[in-house]
């Protein structure tokens, strides 16, 4: 056999050899992927629990109503309960959650979610029909299981009313068209491909939310936080923005105060974070204790920060299959309170410390439980809860998982 000829079956070994590594490669990465998408509980139970239908919000009279959007795919539980918590705050609006049916949704990375409203509802005027929707990011902004959501984003956008589009909220948007022609953002991981999706949009990079007329758009779940204020300083007035930004304690925030922000990119820094996503099988359990009256932003903050890092699943826990939080919105529990735990470890967030049965079904159990601190005001929940990762995870997760404009109030972008 010649030298050429040699050279080329070495050649073609070589090759055969890359070719089998890289769909072994994609194997794992799908096969991971699928265990993320079981573990996060992307199937909504199927119904709810016997008493957790919550009511329709009563508007007051003169107060401006925000419709948060949830999506039947599956909807990002910090771009949910982060705004609803802002906005929740002032008196001068009504907070509720829409959704096709009152079926549960589930919040990926977090609990499900009882919707108060159906769109024929809002349509109809049985319930009080939005003057801003908030539209937060599902998991299939383009598939079939959508199309009812766009069809009615599209409705509410003939009406001319506000929209707020929280971090890749913005690709639902993009979908319906109604951002042709305008400026926006989105989390810069998805900047560049929907430049070349949706050249009709003109995508801004490098800032913490853009406004083109009635359409506000943000760069990252946190970036959610100081897009809410900034419409509560337009729709509430400054006096109220001001108060609601102090109480919330969003780091910098002032409505003159600058948007712009780094612009990102991946890294090797990001290994961490890769390698969970691609590996999820030996991650451990977590649980997070949830209880009446938490707070939305202290509820969601270590739910967030442990499905952008990958290093744990979570399962929401609470001595009733549902909770009501502070300002009203009804989530259910995945893991029921009696049973003997499946989980590794408890966090305790905001006020479920204070939550007698909670500590005692983990001392029962011999369960190791960390209460979050709390700090004057509702930017530390995910300091605390990056913090709480750190220690499990390591800092170089954690330092990756802020670095996303979804987690740290340190890193606010």
């Amino acid at each position: 056999m010649s030298k050429y000829s040699k050279a080329l079956q070495r050649l073609g070994r070589a090759a055969v050899a890359v070719t089998l590594a890289g769909a072994t490669l994609a194997c794992i990465l799908l096969a991971g992927t699928t265990v993320i998408r079981h573990d996060t509980g992307l199937d909504a139970p199927a119904a709810r629990p016997a008493g957790a239908a919550p009511s329709a919000p009563i508007r007051a009279a003169g107060t401006i109503h925000v419709a948060i959007v949830l999506g039947r795919s599956g909807t990002e539980a910090a771009d949910v309960l982060a705004p609803y918590d802002v906005f929740a705050r002032s008196p001068k609006f009504t907070v509720s959650t829409v959704a096709e049916t009152r079926l549960p949704i589930q919040l990926v990375g977090g609990p499900a979610v009882i919707p108060a409203s159906t769109f024929s509802e809002l349509d109809s005027g049985a319930a009080s029909a939005p003057d801003l929707l908030v539209v937060p990011a599902v998991e299939d902004p383009s598939g079939d299981s959508e199309a009812a959501t766009r069809s009615w984003i599209v409705r509410q956008s003939a009406r001319g009313i506000h929209i707020l589009g929280i971090c890749s909220g913005s690709m639902l948007l993009a979908e319906t068209g109604v951002l042709d022609g305008h400026r926006a953002t989105s989390h810069w991981s998805r900047i560049g491909s929907l430049q070349k999706s949706r050249p009709g949009v003109q995508w801004v990079g490098g800032q913490r939310f853009v406004q083109d007329g009635r359409i506000t758009t943000t760069a990252g779940v946190t970036s959610g936080i100081p897009g809410a204020l900034q419409l509560i300083h337009d729709l509430g007035g400054p006096a109220e923005a001001a108060r609601v930004g102090a109480e919330v304690g969003y780091p910098g925030w002032s409505p003159s105060g600058s948007t712009a922000i780094p612009e990102r990119a991946f890294s090797a820094s990001d290994a961490p974070v890769a390698l969970n996503a691609a590996l999820p099988w030996f991650r451990p359990t977590v649980g997070i204790g949830l209880t009446d009256g938490i707070g939305e932003i202290d509820a969601v903050a270590p739910f967030e920060v442990y499905a952008v890092s990958g290093a744990a699943r979570t399962v929401a826990v609470a001595a009733t299959p549902s909770v009501t939080t502070k300002h009203g919105m009804v989530l259910l529990t995945t893991l029921p309170f009696a049973d003997r735990p499946a989980v590794d470890r408890l966090i305790l967030p905001g006020t479920a410390a204070d939550d007698a049965r909670l500590t005692t079904w983990a001392a029962k159990w011999s369960l190791s439980t960390t209460a979050l601190p709390r700090g004057s005001h509702q930017g530390a929940a995910f300091d605390a809860a990056l913090e709480e990762l750190s220690r499990h995870a390591g800092s170089a997760a954690a330092a990756s998982t802020a670095k996303p404009p979804s987690a740290s109030a340190r890193c606010p972008d």
